[in-house]
């Protein structure tokens, strides 16, 4: 038998130590990712302003941390935290985010607020906070926008202008971390059932995209080999906008 070289040994056991920070992680689609990553043997780092509602939140490879992305300083902090602790980032998924309808009329400062704080402040100070910890060459960078980030829709202008404001975010940093090689992605669903749209009967949502399935293709596009990238990847309701 061959022995492997000295760089397959190295790549082999930074895939073994494969370890991720999932914003919002605790609900929704980052709840699916969160799941996903685990079940493939990473470390994962959950942070959301109630990580304790995570389901595997026992889980011996899930680690919690109570952070509402709002707050800069405490996206700092746990990002030298993890770094500490687990070393480099080899996947940021950013999950947490907010959105409702906004009627023009109705649109209120505490409202705007509210949506870009979170949708686009928050992802941006943690990209920002997790950056200098990601691992080069070979970390992924996904960020969960929405269809709402490609086209407008009646009464959701807020939401729609924070998800357009995010992907010009993410098309500015994709290129920012090129040089280091780290790859960055974004995902940009149609509806799906997530906490949301509680609010809605079930059989509302019937056409709803499953955030399981959400989750599989992020990993999937976490798990391409390093030479590829998905940098946009838009999914969309079977039968059509939603």
């Amino acid at each position: 038998m061959v022995e492997d070289s000295s760089l397959e040994k190295v790549h082999r056991e930074d895939i073994d130590k494969r370890v991720a920070v999932v914003t919002g992680g605790s609900l929704g689609i980052g709840e699916a990712v969160s799941t996903r990553l685990l079940g493939l043997g990473w470390q994962v780092h959950v942070l959301a302003r109630r990580p304790e509602a995570y389901s595997l939140a026992g889980h011996p490879s899930c680690h919690l941390h109570s952070v509402d992305v709002r707050d800069a300083d405490a996206l700092g902090d746990a990002a030298a935290s993890i770094n500490e602790t687990s070393g480099l980032v080899d996947a940021l998924i950013l999950c947490a985010g907010v959105g409702y309808p906004t009627p023009l009329a109705d649109a209120s400062r505490e409202q705007y607020a509210e949506l870009f704080d979170t949708n686009v402040a928050g992802t941006i100070f943690a990209a920002k906070a997790f950056a200098p910890v990601l691992r080069n060459g070979l970390a992924v960078v996904v960020v969960v926008s929405s269809i709402a980030g490609r086209r407008g829709y009646a009464d959701w202008s807020l939401y729609c202008a924070a998800k357009h404001a995010l992907e010009g975010f993410v098309a500015s940093i994709r290129d920012e971390l090129r040089h280091r090689r780290i790859r960055v992605t974004s995902i940009q669903p149609g509806s799906v059932d997530t906490p949301s749209y509680a609010h809605l009967a079930p059989k509302e949502k019937t056409e709803f995209i499953d955030p399981v399935s959400v989750a599989d293709l992020m990993v999937s596009a976490i798990q391409l080999p390093p030479q590829a990238s998905i940098e946009i990847l838009f999914v969309n309701n079977a039968v059509g906008d939603l």
